[in-house]
Order: structure tokens, then C-alpha cells, then sequence
């Protein structure tokens, strides 16, 4: 399946993720892309059927239309919030502002392959990891 995706965009994001609702790009992805642990299933509750669907064997994803986020709101176009942004996955609060993550998805228009969460620290090379492990 190939997920279009939206514009991409330039530069480097707010990092205390102030443009996060007027980018959206890290929430552009196929089905099957934000997966669920046993404590977003909790944090979720009674919302859990909403906005999920199991897949066998076992395994809980976020709904996705194909193209993005089951919980993405689109209806504003370049407004993209989450609408279950107070019990989000894991998988959504570990993406932060400026990571690699971040960046790919917004030079791509989409998520992309980076699974680098994680923004580098202050002072650190993105391709030497942290300046403590040197």
C-alpha cells in the first residue's frame, strides 16, 4: 500500500512542538502502523473499541483509513489534531519534536523508516549519538 501523504515541509520544527498540529506529517501513515501496549489499552478504557481494531493474533492497532490516523482530525485543512491527543499510544508520545522520526516525516510528507524518537541532545551529532557514549 502506498500512503500519499501530505506536502512536504522545510526546516526545523518548533521544538517545544508548537507547529506539531499544523504539520500532521508523523500522522500520515498505513493501517496497521501504531500498535498498542497493554497500558494504552488501560489508559484508553471505554474508548478502546472506538478507536481501535484487533488483528490476529493478538495485536491492537489504532483505526487507519489507509492513508492516516483513525484519530486524526482532517476536517480544517493544514489543522491536523489528535482527537485522542489525552490517551494517545505510546507509539504517538515517544515520537518528539526534531527527532529523526520527525524530520523524515517532514521532508516526506508521511511517516517514514526512522524509528530515532528521540531528539539529539544539546551539543550532540545525530549520526555520533550521545557525546556521554564518546
Amino acid at each position: 500500500m502506498t500512503v500519499v501523504g501530505l506536502t512536504p515541509l522545510a526546516g526545523e520544527p518548533a521544538a517545544n512542538g508548537d507547529d506539531c498540529v499544523a504539520c500532521g506529517r508523523c500522522c500520515h501513515h498505513g493501517p496497521q502502523t501504531v500498535h498498542l501496549l497493554e497500558s494504552d489499552e488501560v489508559r484508553m478504557g471505554k474508548a478502546l473499541p472506538v478507536w481501535t481494531e484487533l488483528h490476529p493474533p493478538y495485536f491492537r492497532f489504532v483505526k487507519n483509513e489507509g492513508e492516516a490516523c483513525g484519530a486524526l482530525d482532517r476536517s480544517v485543512p493544514g489543522h491536523y489534531p489528535c482527537l485522542i491527543y489525552a490517551i494517545r499510544p505510546e507509539d504517538c508520545r515517544i515520537v518528539e519534536p526534531g527527532s529523526p522520526c520527525c524530520l523524515e516525516a517532514r521532508r516526506l510528507g508521511k511517516l517514514g523508516t526512522s524509528v530515532e524518537f528521540k531528539r539529539p541532545a544539546s551539543g550532540d551529532d545525530p549520526g555520533q549519538g550521545p557525546s556521554s557514549s564518546r
